[in-house]
């Protein structure tokens, strides 16, 4: 048992895993440019293997001071290196799990006091009108991960026992997961519907595809479109006859057929045909009517395997209330306020929602001016840097934040991030780890003082070397 003992707190113990750190930040690496950041955090990151061999890493160092009598004068260096990885590996930790991360978004001439977290968190409440149960838990998923999870957990439901309201137990457990989702046709469903499918110019441009269901509305680029709906407040209304289509717009439609080229101008609040291969603008909104389905249904599917962090994304959750379910979807993603989804279930009263949540400074910060630079000759940028003002009660105090010049005060950091399209405003990543920074900072120090002990010391193996070799002389 010994001799497995000591082969496991070896010094090539600790350079195996070491080893295996670094192959798996060089791995994480790959999946984040592949798949995105929040894929490398979910998959490696924030892994329990990965913090597992991190602290058997911290386990080795400590166990092999006393072991090596690093603590000795003539072996200092050592031990300085010994304490460098100690201290920046807790540092790394402490940040884990006490930091606080996000962003803070800043439009010139006024001021904020709130950052958006960097983390995703699902947020329910549910009450009976006489008591009331909260809980928020911080999730992260992402396409290419295993994202289950249950609440109450198997572990915490050990503990606490399960959510009970009214004499009703409740439980809420992870169906599936969407990145950037969009609408796909399924074909051929015994409960399907008469779908349409309409292209439009998309945001990011280009074109997309937007489907409309029978007897249902949807608001498509500021105009509400129907497909044979008795409803007064479309704007644009398609109804069936047989297998021909036709519409009735409350303004004026501009057509273009593709085929010839023919142009026209169909008058408003009239039946006219609806073609397909033409270009239809209503209102500077243009749109084409593409295809018809029948007895379909849509089923959202992912659009992208690397997340786009301006899209939001479907999470979607099985809600149990005393044996009965429910799906729930939520809208959500990082760096997005999502806003809550209430619905009555089995006689209680639920809210939930998916996204980053607000986090409050102990001051604002007022921003003066944005300032962008541009390389000559060209749109790129060169340097970009905000002129704030800090406002804390009685003090106040300016400063300039740019590339490599950090705003540290009261224990956060503020950095310049990015900025908003029109140049009219700041995005400030903010960073609140004090206890986190000064530990790695210390395991920093170590370093130093290892390496320039390295150089002084008399015993060290470089004074060693330089002392045989004059002697040899």
């Amino acid at each position: 048992m010994n001799k497995y003992f000591n082969s496991f707190f070896s010094i090539p113990a600790a350079l195996l895993l070491m080893s295996f750190f670094g192959i798996s930040i060089a791995v994480a690496t790959f999946i984040e440019n592949d798949y995105g950041t929040i894929a490398a955090r979910a998959l490696i990151f924030n892994s329990w293997w990965l913090e597992l061999s991190l602290c058997l890493l911290v386990i080795i160092f400590i166990y092999n001071i006393p072991k090596y009598r690093l603590y000795k004068m003539k072996k200092l260096p050592v031990l300085f290196l010994h304490l460098s990885f100690i201290l920046i590996i807790v540092g790394a930790g402490i940040t884990r799990y006490m930091g606080v991360e996000g962003m803070i978004r800043i439009r010139e001439g006024s001021l904020n006091n709130l950052f958006v977290s960097s983390t995703t968190f699902l947020d329910f409440k549910v009450h009976d009108n006489t008591s009331q149960y909260t809980h928020s838990q911080e999730i992260l998923c992402s396409s290419i991960t295993n994202n289950y999870f249950s609440i109450p957990s198997s572990i915490s439901q050990f503990f606490s026992g399960p959510i009970v309201m009214g004499n009703q137990e409740i439980n809420i457990q992870y169906v599936d997961f969407i990145q950037d989702p969009i609408d796909a046709i399924v074909e051929n469903q015994k409960d399907g519907h008469s779908i349409l499918e309409i292209v439009v110019p998309a945001e990011s441009g280009g074109m997309q595809s937007e489907f409309l269901i029978e007897k249902k509305s949807k608001k498509i680029n500021n105009l509400v479109v129907g497909f044979n709906t008795s409803s007064s407040d479309t704007d644009f209304l398609i109804t069936r006859e047989d297998s021909v289509f036709y519409f009735y717009s409350l303004s004026d439609v501009e057509y273009m057929r593709m085929s010839d080229q023919s142009k026209g101008i169909l008058v408003k609040q009239q039946q006219h045909m609806l073609s397909q291969k033409t270009l239809y603008t209503i209102n500077g909104q243009n749109f084409v009517f593409k295809n018809h389905f029948n007895n379909s249904i849509l089923n959202k599917v992912s659009s992208t395997m690397k997340n786009d962090q301006n899209k939001l994304d479907l999470l979607r959750v099985k809600l149990s209330v005393a044996g009965n379910d429910t799906l729930i979807d939520l809208y959500g993603s990082q760096g997005f306020i999502a806003p809550k989804t209430y619905f009555e279930f089995n006689n209680l009263f639920f809210s939930f929602s998916y996204g980053s949540k607000n986090h409050s400074l102990p001051f604002a910060i007022f921003l003066k001016d944005f300032q962008l630079e541009r390389y000559p000759g060209s749109n790129s940028p060169s340097s970009f840097a905000s002129e704030i003002q800090v406002l804390d009660g009685d003090n106040t105090f300016d400063y300039r934040i740019f590339m490599n010049n950090v705003l540290n005060y009261q224990g956060y950091r503020f950095f310049q991030s990015s900025y908003d399209n029109d140049e009219m405003g700041t995005i400030l990543s903010v960073n609140q780890d004090k206890a986190g920074t000064i530990v790695t900072y210390a395991g920093y120090s170590s370093l130093l003082l290892s390496i320039v002990s390295l150089f002084i010391s008399r015993f060290s193996r470089f004074n060693l070397l330089s002392k045989n070799k004059k002697q040899s002389k």
